[in-house]
Protein backbone atom coordinates (compact mmCIF):
# COMPACT_ATOMS: atom_id res chain seq x y z
CA UNK A 1 0.00 0.00 0.00
CA UNK A 2 2.93 2.23 0.80
CA UNK A 3 4.37 1.58 -2.56
CA UNK A 4 1.48 2.33 -4.31
CA UNK A 5 1.39 5.65 -2.60
CA UNK A 6 4.98 6.64 -3.15
CA UNK A 7 4.23 5.67 -7.15
CA UNK A 8 0.72 8.12 -6.90
CA UNK A 9 2.63 10.33 -4.89
CA UNK A 10 5.60 10.91 -7.89
CA UNK A 11 2.92 10.45 -10.95
CA UNK A 12 0.54 14.04 -9.11
CA UNK A 13 4.30 15.74 -8.96
CA UNK A 14 5.40 15.01 -12.14
CA UNK A 15 2.02 16.29 -13.60
CA UNK A 16 1.71 19.66 -11.08
CA UNK A 17 5.39 20.35 -12.55
CA UNK A 18 4.69 19.02 -16.19
CA UNK A 19 1.41 21.67 -16.13
CA UNK A 20 3.70 24.63 -14.75
CA UNK A 21 6.44 24.12 -17.17
CA UNK A 22 4.39 23.66 -20.17
CA UNK A 23 1.55 25.89 -19.53
CA UNK A 24 -1.70 24.64 -19.09
CA UNK A 25 -5.15 24.45 -21.57
CA UNK A 26 -7.14 28.20 -21.30
CA UNK A 27 -10.93 26.49 -21.18
CA UNK A 28 -11.56 30.12 -22.36
CA UNK A 29 -10.33 29.43 -25.41
CA UNK A 30 -11.42 27.55 -28.72
CA UNK A 31 -10.68 24.04 -30.13
CA UNK A 32 -9.50 24.44 -34.32
CA UNK A 33 -9.13 20.99 -35.79
CA UNK A 34 -7.37 20.83 -39.10
CA UNK A 35 -8.13 17.76 -41.33
CA UNK A 36 -7.17 17.04 -45.11
CA UNK A 37 -9.70 15.18 -47.19
CA UNK A 38 -8.69 14.19 -50.77
CA UNK A 39 -10.84 14.62 -54.18
CA UNK A 40 -10.54 12.14 -57.04
CA UNK A 41 -9.27 13.90 -60.54
CA UNK A 42 -12.55 14.46 -62.56
CA UNK A 43 -11.03 11.89 -65.16
CA UNK A 44 -11.60 9.14 -63.11
CA UNK A 45 -15.31 10.05 -61.82
CA UNK A 46 -17.84 8.23 -63.55
CA UNK A 47 -20.00 10.87 -65.17
CA UNK A 48 -18.65 13.51 -63.08
CA UNK A 49 -17.77 17.27 -63.70
CA UNK A 50 -16.87 20.44 -62.45
CA UNK A 51 -19.84 21.89 -62.87
CA UNK A 52 -21.43 19.07 -60.52
CA UNK A 53 -18.91 18.63 -57.86
CA UNK A 54 -19.06 22.74 -57.21
CA UNK A 55 -22.72 21.96 -56.85
CA UNK A 56 -23.01 19.19 -54.18
CA UNK A 57 -20.22 20.43 -52.25
CA UNK A 58 -22.39 23.32 -52.37
CA UNK A 59 -25.69 22.06 -51.73
CA UNK A 60 -23.46 20.09 -48.67
CA UNK A 61 -22.37 22.81 -46.67
CA UNK A 62 -25.25 24.75 -47.41
CA UNK A 63 -27.44 22.36 -45.74
CA UNK A 64 -25.48 20.68 -43.24
CA UNK A 65 -23.59 24.05 -41.38
CA UNK A 66 -26.63 25.21 -40.08
CA UNK A 67 -27.68 22.46 -38.66
CA UNK A 68 -24.08 21.68 -37.13
CA UNK A 69 -25.06 23.61 -34.05
CA UNK A 70 -21.51 22.65 -32.41
CA UNK A 71 -19.79 24.00 -35.34
CA UNK A 72 -19.05 27.33 -34.32
CA UNK A 73 -17.29 28.19 -37.93
CA UNK A 74 -15.48 26.80 -40.78
CA UNK A 75 -13.41 27.14 -43.65
CA UNK A 76 -12.63 25.06 -46.49
CA UNK A 77 -9.68 25.82 -47.97
CA UNK A 78 -8.59 24.03 -51.76
CA UNK A 79 -5.29 24.48 -53.39
CA UNK A 80 -3.80 27.68 -54.80
CA UNK A 81 0.19 27.63 -54.77
CA UNK A 82 0.12 24.79 -51.85
CA UNK A 83 0.54 20.45 -52.26
CA UNK A 84 -1.66 18.76 -54.51
CA UNK A 85 -4.91 20.08 -56.75
CA UNK A 86 -6.96 17.53 -55.28
CA UNK A 87 -6.54 18.09 -51.58
CA UNK A 88 -8.87 20.14 -49.33
CA UNK A 89 -8.43 21.63 -45.96
CA UNK A 90 -10.96 22.09 -43.47
CA UNK A 91 -10.06 24.09 -41.02
CA UNK A 92 -13.23 23.87 -38.04
CA UNK A 93 -13.70 25.96 -35.06
CA UNK A 94 -15.16 24.53 -32.06
CA UNK A 95 -15.95 25.60 -28.24
CA UNK A 96 -14.24 22.58 -26.83
CA UNK A 97 -12.92 19.14 -27.70
CA UNK A 98 -16.01 17.56 -26.39
CA UNK A 99 -18.07 19.51 -28.68
CA UNK A 100 -15.91 18.73 -32.05
CA UNK A 101 -16.16 14.59 -30.58
CA UNK A 102 -20.10 14.67 -30.42
CA UNK A 103 -20.58 16.84 -33.55
CA UNK A 104 -18.75 13.88 -35.51
CA UNK A 105 -20.64 10.97 -33.91
CA UNK A 106 -23.25 12.77 -34.86
CA UNK A 107 -23.13 13.87 -38.41
CA UNK A 108 -25.55 10.96 -39.86
CA UNK A 109 -28.26 12.02 -37.51
CA UNK A 110 -27.65 15.85 -38.82
CA UNK A 111 -28.06 14.40 -42.64
CA UNK A 112 -31.07 12.88 -41.66
CA UNK A 113 -32.31 16.38 -40.87
CA UNK A 114 -30.83 17.87 -43.88
CA UNK A 115 -32.63 15.08 -46.39
CA UNK A 116 -35.62 13.85 -44.36
CA UNK A 117 -36.64 11.54 -47.25
CA UNK A 118 -34.05 8.62 -47.15
CA UNK A 119 -34.51 8.09 -50.93
CA UNK A 120 -32.99 11.67 -51.46
CA UNK A 121 -30.57 11.93 -49.22
CA UNK A 122 -29.18 8.61 -50.22
CA UNK A 123 -29.31 9.55 -54.17
CA UNK A 124 -27.59 13.02 -52.96
CA UNK A 125 -24.43 11.44 -51.09
CA UNK A 126 -23.77 8.68 -53.81
CA UNK A 127 -23.38 11.63 -55.80
CA UNK A 128 -21.55 13.21 -53.18
CA UNK A 129 -19.19 10.56 -52.41
CA UNK A 130 -18.25 9.92 -55.56
CA UNK A 131 -16.00 12.89 -56.02
CA UNK A 132 -14.24 11.72 -52.93
CA UNK A 133 -11.01 9.09 -52.47
CA UNK A 134 -12.65 8.11 -49.02
CA UNK A 135 -9.45 8.80 -47.25
CA UNK A 136 -8.43 11.45 -44.73
CA UNK A 137 -5.91 12.74 -42.86
CA UNK A 138 -5.92 14.80 -39.19
CA UNK A 139 -3.51 16.47 -39.07
CA UNK A 140 -4.12 19.00 -36.02
CA UNK A 141 -6.09 19.61 -32.79
CA UNK A 142 -5.36 22.93 -31.81
CA UNK A 143 -5.99 25.78 -29.09
CA UNK A 144 -7.62 28.69 -30.56
CA UNK A 145 -5.51 32.05 -28.68
CA UNK A 146 -9.47 33.90 -28.36
CA UNK A 147 -7.69 36.86 -27.77
CA UNK A 148 -6.04 37.50 -30.56
CA UNK A 149 -8.48 36.36 -33.38
CA UNK A 150 -9.37 38.59 -35.47
CA UNK A 151 -13.21 38.00 -37.43
CA UNK A 152 -13.83 39.13 -40.78
CA UNK A 153 -16.46 41.98 -40.90
CA UNK A 154 -18.13 40.51 -43.48
CA UNK A 155 -18.44 37.52 -46.18
CA UNK A 156 -16.86 38.38 -49.15
CA UNK A 157 -18.57 37.53 -52.24
CA UNK A 158 -15.35 36.21 -54.23
CA UNK A 159 -12.76 33.16 -52.72
CA UNK A 160 -10.03 34.82 -51.01
CA UNK A 161 -6.72 33.67 -50.00
CA UNK A 162 -5.05 32.32 -46.76
CA UNK A 163 -1.89 31.42 -45.53
CA UNK A 164 -0.72 29.52 -42.98
CA UNK A 165 2.37 30.08 -41.37
CA UNK A 166 3.99 28.43 -38.30
CA UNK A 167 6.77 30.38 -35.71
CA UNK A 168 8.56 29.44 -32.80
CA UNK A 169 8.60 31.16 -29.83
CA UNK A 170 11.60 31.79 -27.55
CA UNK A 171 11.62 29.92 -24.19
CA UNK A 172 11.04 32.43 -21.80
CA UNK A 173 14.16 31.73 -19.69
CA UNK A 174 16.34 31.93 -23.13
CA UNK A 175 14.86 35.68 -23.44
CA UNK A 176 16.94 38.42 -22.00
CA UNK A 177 15.37 40.33 -19.41
CA UNK A 178 12.27 38.77 -20.80
CA UNK A 179 9.50 37.75 -18.56
CA UNK A 180 5.73 36.48 -19.13
CA UNK A 181 4.00 39.93 -18.52
CA UNK A 182 6.40 41.86 -20.72
CA UNK A 183 5.33 39.18 -23.84
CA UNK A 184 1.54 39.72 -22.79
CA UNK A 185 1.93 43.17 -23.14
CA UNK A 186 3.61 43.66 -26.35
CA UNK A 187 1.61 40.90 -27.83
CA UNK A 188 -1.91 42.77 -26.49
CA UNK A 189 -0.19 45.85 -28.05
CA UNK A 190 0.39 44.61 -31.27
CA UNK A 191 -3.13 42.73 -31.96
CA UNK A 192 -5.22 46.27 -30.55
CA UNK A 193 -3.12 48.60 -32.62
CA UNK A 194 -1.87 46.84 -35.50
CA UNK A 195 -3.36 43.36 -36.31
CA UNK A 196 -6.59 45.11 -36.14
CA UNK A 197 -6.03 47.82 -37.64
CA UNK A 198 -4.58 46.20 -40.83
CA UNK A 199 -7.18 46.68 -43.35
CA UNK A 200 -5.45 44.15 -45.60
CA UNK A 201 -5.84 41.03 -43.41
CA UNK A 202 -9.60 40.05 -43.65
CA UNK A 203 -9.48 37.13 -40.71
CA UNK A 204 -6.81 35.41 -38.31
CA UNK A 205 -6.27 32.86 -36.34
CA UNK A 206 -3.81 32.15 -33.72
CA UNK A 207 -3.18 28.36 -32.36
CA UNK A 208 -0.65 26.69 -30.14
CA UNK A 209 -0.61 23.21 -29.28
CA UNK A 210 -3.12 20.97 -27.70
CA UNK A 211 -3.39 17.60 -28.50
CA UNK A 212 -1.12 17.02 -31.48
CA UNK A 213 2.63 17.04 -33.01
CA UNK A 214 5.42 17.44 -30.96
CA UNK A 215 5.80 20.14 -28.07
CA UNK A 216 9.10 21.04 -26.03
CA UNK A 217 8.51 24.21 -24.42
CA UNK A 218 11.85 24.08 -23.28
CA UNK A 219 13.21 23.89 -26.68
CA UNK A 220 10.62 26.16 -28.41
CA UNK A 221 6.94 26.98 -28.74
CA UNK A 222 5.12 26.30 -32.54
CA UNK A 223 2.53 29.19 -32.97
CA UNK A 224 0.49 28.64 -35.99
CA UNK A 225 -0.84 32.04 -37.79
CA UNK A 226 -3.95 31.25 -40.32
CA UNK A 227 -4.73 34.64 -42.24
CA UNK A 228 -7.04 35.46 -45.00
CA UNK A 229 -6.76 38.03 -47.30
CA UNK A 230 -8.50 39.45 -50.30
CA UNK A 231 -5.77 38.57 -52.43
CA UNK A 232 -2.32 36.74 -53.87
CA UNK A 233 -1.57 40.65 -53.40
CA UNK A 234 -2.20 41.19 -50.13
CA UNK A 235 -0.89 38.45 -49.09
CA UNK A 236 2.05 39.19 -50.32
CA UNK A 237 2.06 42.86 -49.13
CA UNK A 238 1.16 41.77 -45.56
CA UNK A 239 -0.39 45.39 -44.98
CA UNK A 240 1.93 45.47 -42.01
CA UNK A 241 3.57 49.06 -42.93
CA UNK A 242 0.52 51.43 -42.47
CA UNK A 243 -0.30 50.70 -38.87
CA UNK A 244 2.90 49.60 -37.52
CA UNK A 245 4.17 53.95 -38.73
CA UNK A 246 1.21 55.42 -37.90
CA UNK A 247 1.15 53.66 -34.24
CA UNK A 248 5.27 54.02 -33.80
CA UNK A 249 5.18 57.43 -35.66
CA UNK A 250 9.15 57.98 -34.23
CA UNK A 251 11.60 55.55 -36.22
CA UNK A 252 13.58 55.20 -32.69
CA UNK A 253 10.97 54.24 -30.95
CA UNK A 254 9.54 52.15 -33.72
CA UNK A 255 12.67 49.86 -33.95
CA UNK A 256 12.80 49.90 -29.86
CA UNK A 257 9.72 48.16 -29.73
CA UNK A 258 10.06 46.03 -32.46
CA UNK A 259 13.14 44.61 -30.54
CA UNK A 260 11.71 44.00 -27.82
CA UNK A 261 8.80 42.47 -29.41
CA UNK A 262 11.13 40.14 -31.99
CA UNK A 263 13.75 39.12 -28.76
CA UNK A 264 10.65 36.10 -27.64
CA UNK A 265 10.57 34.95 -31.36
CA UNK A 266 13.24 32.86 -32.86
CA UNK A 267 14.57 33.45 -36.06
CA UNK A 268 12.87 30.66 -38.44
CA UNK A 269 9.13 29.83 -39.64
CA UNK A 270 7.72 27.47 -41.54
CA UNK A 271 5.72 28.27 -44.43
CA UNK A 272 2.75 25.93 -44.19
CA UNK A 273 0.36 26.63 -47.36
CA UNK A 274 -1.31 29.30 -49.62
CA UNK A 275 -4.67 28.15 -50.35
CA UNK A 276 -7.61 29.97 -51.64
CA UNK A 277 -10.48 30.24 -48.83
CA UNK A 278 -13.73 28.26 -50.89
CA UNK A 279 -16.25 31.46 -49.30
CA UNK A 280 -19.57 29.52 -50.14
CA UNK A 281 -18.30 26.40 -48.28
CA UNK A 282 -17.76 28.25 -44.88
CA UNK A 283 -19.40 28.69 -41.91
Amino acid sequence: MNYLFRILSCLIVFIVLNNALIGQYDPENEVVTISKYHLKPLSEVENGSAAERKEVLEEYARKMNPLSTKLKSAMTLGHYWTGSSQDILAVNRWKSIADADESVVSTEEVRKRAWRRDDLREEFMKKYNKYWTGRHDDLEVLELLNGYTKNRKRKPKENTVVTIVRRYMAPLSTVEDGSAEERKELWDEWFENITMENDKLLSQMILRHYWSGTYNPRKETPIIFIREFVSMTDADDGGWDEPIEAFWPDEEQRKERMAQGNKYWLGKHEDIGIYHNLVNLQK
